[in-house]
């Protein structure tokens, strides 16, 4: 079976010299995909989307222009190709449903959702601090037995997607999506598991996770981190909120390389209140 950008390269109406750098390399979300493209290029792309679409079944193609920015993770695009961004994505059993060219979707984060997918939580009362469309919510709610999963999200776009994806995968009775920002959750010592899964200012918001555990309650906690101060940096900005309790590291783990130099990563740790 040939490398589909072998045939995108050879479908492409566009001068011999350029194929070269057609990128080998996408983000395919259902039917539509992100592409990022050398500058030379611009004056072929709707040509570049076409082959890109032909061979990949794609109904729209958007280029990545600038990543993804801002509070709410926007991901900066351009229409290419198509007219319509909304796909419904499906991994590992799990259906997502939102617009590409509004939400991001990181396929760099497959293995933490997998992973999600297998911890064990049946009768756990769970919060997800950083909700999104379900990225974590939707994969515990679907494999595991959660007493109730409480996913917030502070963008009313991504909130929107979420209500849509509890509904489309069936998980109405285990999540209760809100909206709003985490720090007005109601409420404390009543989590058995607060999921972090946000980048950048992460560790601000760990006086809030610290409220809503109980004792003896999980935190799974993301950090984008220097690589030089791994794996201490993530780890004591948890220590440091612990106000005479302890931590109990569980688990440590890379997710993927966030930037030059810089990495996404995860702590497991178990918090106990101070005796």
């Amino acid at each position: 079976m040939r490398d589909p950008i072998d045939e995108i390269r050879d479908i492409a109406t566009i001068p011999e010299g350029l194929k070269p750098l057609l990128p080998d390399k996408w983000e395919k979300l259902g039917d539509v995909a992100i592409i990022k493209l050398d500058p030379r290029l611009d004056r072929y792309e709707s040509k570049v989307a076409g082959a890109y679409a032909s061979v990949l079944g794609l109904k729209s193609v958007l280029k990545d222009v600038a990543g993804i920015s801002g509070q709410f993770r926007t991901p900066t695009t351009k229409l290419l190709l198509g007219t319509d961004t909304v796909t419904t994505h499906v991994e590992n059993g799990v259906k997502y449903r939102f617009d590409a060219g509004k939400i991001m979707f990181s396929s760099g984060n497959m293995e933490e959702r997998i992973r999600m997918a297998n911890v064990v939580c049946d009768g756990e009362v769970v919060v997800d601090m950083f909700a999104g469309i379900g990225y974590f919510s939707l994969p515990l709610a679907v494999y595991q037995k959660p007493r109730k999963i409480v996913a917030c999200e502070i963008n009313p776009v991504a909130h929107r997607y979420l209500v849509e994806n509890v509904k489309l995968n069936h998980v109405e009775r285990r999540v209760e999506p809100f909206l709003g920002d985490n720090r007005d959750l109601p409420g404390k010592d009543f989590a058995d598991r607060v999921i972090m899964g946000y980048v950048k200012t992460t560790h601000e918001f760990l006086p809030v996770a610290m409220r809503l555990l109980r004792d003896g309650g999980i935190v799974h906690y993301h950090e984008t981190c220097p690589n030089e101060l791994l794996p201490v940096r993530p780890i004591q900005r948890i220590v440091d909120h612990l106000h005479g309790g302890r931590a109990e590291i569980l688990m440590f783990k890379v997710i993927k390389s966030y930037a030059p130099g810089v990495s996404h990563v995860v702590v497991d740790a178990r918090i106990f209140r101070p005796s």
